[in-house]
């Protein structure tokens, strides 16, 4: 199952650039509300496979700030996904974006450590010993 936690750590990375090309987007000519709902169901399937990937045995502890942060990025994206507003969706989209990056950084070598060792969560089941 180390795949699944691969897979979900470079679809993120491709799901940040997914995001930006959205707030460029909007910028540029407008809200397209059909590339906005495309962008944030494919940030809900990897918030799946990451909850798949977290609770396999092979996975480490994690923060609980990386779902914190990744379930707001989620809200904020179904919030601005279906909107023909050009400002709720850049910022929608934006503050999904910062919340992402955040996201990311519990998990990153260049993350600040305060991410990486405060409310950390069991991901596997703990294995009983007699």
């Amino acid at each position: 199952m180390q795949s699944l936690l691969i897979s979900h750590k470079h679809y993120g990375s491709l799901l940040l650039a997914l995001v930006l090309v959205v707030i460029v987007n909007a910028i540029l000519n407008g809200p397209k509300p059909v590339l906005q709902r495309v962008v944030t169901v494919l940030v809900d399937i990897n918030l799946v496979i990451g909850l798949v990937a977290a609770f396999q045995p092979e996975a480490r502890n994690i923060s609980w700030f990386h779902p914190i942060f990744a379930l707001g990025a989620v809200g904020l994206l179904h919030a601005g996904a279906k909107s023909e507003d050009k400002a709720k969706v850049i910022r929608c989209f934006s503050l999904a974006l910062v919340l992402l990056v955040l996201a990311w950084s519990v998990n990153a070598s260049w993350g600040p450590a305060f991410f990486k060792s405060t409310w950390l969560m069991k991901s596997a089941p703990a294995v009983l010993s007699k």
